[in-house]
């Protein structure tokens, strides 16, 4: 019994055994902790990794890719080969009051998006006394003779193409190409424009293509309106009414008959007065602005004027008789921020020298946002007008900007 009970033992060992060996052989064998062959690459360590799974591999989506199939499929849609335009983060610098140094992409709650601004004309200096600081811009802060600005306000410009400057700091006007060469002072035969005590502080271009220039008396003298022909000899001469003075004044010409519009304030209300070529006084509308800068007329005797204080534009009737206002605080849209220089061009648009939004906005005749023009870093623009052939020309201190069309 005992060698029956043996043998049986051992016939089931050697039955169990293999079996139990195979077994065990399937269990390292299997998918529990086994080293594979991983598609991202050669493995030394014998196990599977985080960065095994994620590591990027060739794949024709684009380099950014792995081999598993998911993966591949995240990186078609975060491609790092390019860069589109929904890689980059626009940030408009303008929100809240104060300065926005260059309006340039933001969008538009208020009309459409700003225009794409063509490159400004690039000026050719031929002469020692002008420096081209930036394409479009020329600079004569730092340049020495009578080329030299320093406070430039008004500017005008001539149906032959001459920009002629009004700057606090000269006696004549400084004269420019649209190219930017500086050309001469004007007039040349009156060093002080007939009145050593005053500054030149507007210019307009009137009928006949006479220049009018808007002098500043402050503090000891009456401020001033001079016509001077295009020969440079005096034409017209009278003191303006004494109002409140001190603050920066505008002044306007109507081409068609020779109304001259100079704007008033004491810095808390102000308004507009109308002149004939001889002096007298037409009509003074006021006080319903609080600080108006700048004053425009159209070609039909509307009058604009930019109220430096409240940020609006009022429109007044060729009679003088208050019409409407637009605009208003804002720092994009039709929104503005202490307006200065306006004009109006050939179709009726009005552009205005937005100063501490860095820009130039443009309007409908009906004062309806259209668009804007960003203006370079730290330029404050002061004065604003169309040359003959559709430039746009903006002072800004020591600098004159000319755009080749707008």
């Amino acid at each position: 019994m005992c060698a029956a009970t043996s043998a049986v033992s051992l016939v089931t060992l050697v039955i169990l055994v293999p079996v139990l060996l195979t077994h065990l052989n399937y269990q390292t064998a299997g998918n529990h902790g086994a080293p594979t062959a991983s598609t991202a690459g050669p493995n030394t360590t014998g196990k599977v990794t985080f960065a095994d799974v994620m590591k990027p591999t060739a794949s024709p989506a684009g380099p950014s890719t792995t081999g598993s199939g998911a993966w591949k499929s995240s990186a078609v849609s975060m491609r790092t080969d390019k860069v589109t335009s929904a890689d980059v983060i626009k940030i408009d610098p303008g929100h809240g009051r104060g300065p926005s140094h260059g309006i340039t992409a933001e969008p538009e709650a208020a009309g459409p998006a700003p225009i794409n601004m063509p490159a400004p004309t690039t000026t050719t200096t031929t002469t020692t006394t002008t420096t081209t600081t930036t394409e479009g811009m020329f600079d004569e802060s730092d340049e020495p003779g009578a080329g030299k600005l320093h406070s430039a306000r008004g500017v005008s410009v001539s149906p032959d193409g001459k920009i002629y400057v009004a700057d606090l700091s000269k006696a004549r006007l400084q004269v420019y190409s649209l190219e930017g060469a500086y050309l001469y002072q004007f007039p040349p035969n009156a060093p002080e424009l007939w009145h050593p005590s005053k500054e030149p502080s507007g210019v307009s271009i009137g009928k006949d293509g006479h220049l009018w220039v808007f002098l500043q008396g402050y503090p000891t003298s009456p401020d001033s309106v001079v016509q001077v022909g295009r020969d440079g000899h005096l034409k017209a001469n009278f003191d303006l009414p004494g109002v409140s003075r001190g603050l920066t004044r505008g002044m306007a010409v109507d081409s068609r008959n020779n109304h001259v519009f100079v704007t008033w304030s004491t810095g808390y209300r102000g308004g507009v007065q109308a002149f004939e070529s001889d002096g007298k006084l037409l009509w003074d509308v006021g006080p319903r602005m609080s600080t108006p800068m700048n004053v425009a007329v159209d070609g039909k005797g509307n009058i604009f004027v930019s109220d430096f204080k409240t940020d609006f534009i009022y429109t007044y009737s060729e009679a003088g008789q208050y019409v409407s206002k637009f605009g208003g605080p804002g720092w994009s849209g039709g929104g503005l921020n202490h307006p200065r220089g306006i004009c109006v061009d050939s179709t009726g648009h009005i552009i205005v020298a937005d100063s501490d939004n860095r820009r130039l906005v443009k309007y409908t005749s009906q004062g309806t946002y259209v668009d804007h023009i960003a203006l370079p870093p730290g330029t404050y623009a002061r004065g604003v007008v169309v040359g003959p052939g559709g430039q746009l020309v903006v002072t800004a201190g020591d600098a004159i900007i000319v755009f080749t069309r707008y």
